[in-house]
């Protein structure tokens, strides 16, 4: 089984995903400091690289994805019947971490 460096923290932010030429929705069930999980209807290809913009408490972080996973079914939230996917963050931006960071003080 794979581990991953830093734990996943749940989450429920929207995203917008620009691949394509084209802006999708997500919502994001799960991150950490390196990937995430973001429920969609676009089956993405795995290994496309593209940039999402998320949007918290009015702070925006804009971030480059690399999708390395597909799921059939996002079962993190039973009001959310849709497919995701799980992504890596290629550099993401300090401010990102910064709240990440913020956000594991305030579950501990």
């Amino acid at each position: 089984m794979e581990r991953r460096t830093y734990e996943r923290l749940s989450a429920k932010l929207q995203a917008k995903l620009f691949y394509a030429n084209t802006t999708y929705t997500g919502t994001v069930s799960n991150l950490s400091e390196s990937g995430m999980f973001i429920c969609t209807k676009i089956n993405f290809p795995i290994d496309s690289m593209f940039a999402i913009a998320l949007l918290q408490n009015g702070q925006s972080f804009k971030i480059t994805i690399q999708v390395k996973r597909t799921a059939k079914t996002c079962s993190h939230y039973p009001d959310i019947e849709e497919d995701g996917i799980g992504v890596v963050l290629l550099d993401p931006p300090h401010n990102y971490l910064e709240f990440v960071g913020k956000c594991r003080t305030s579950h501990d």
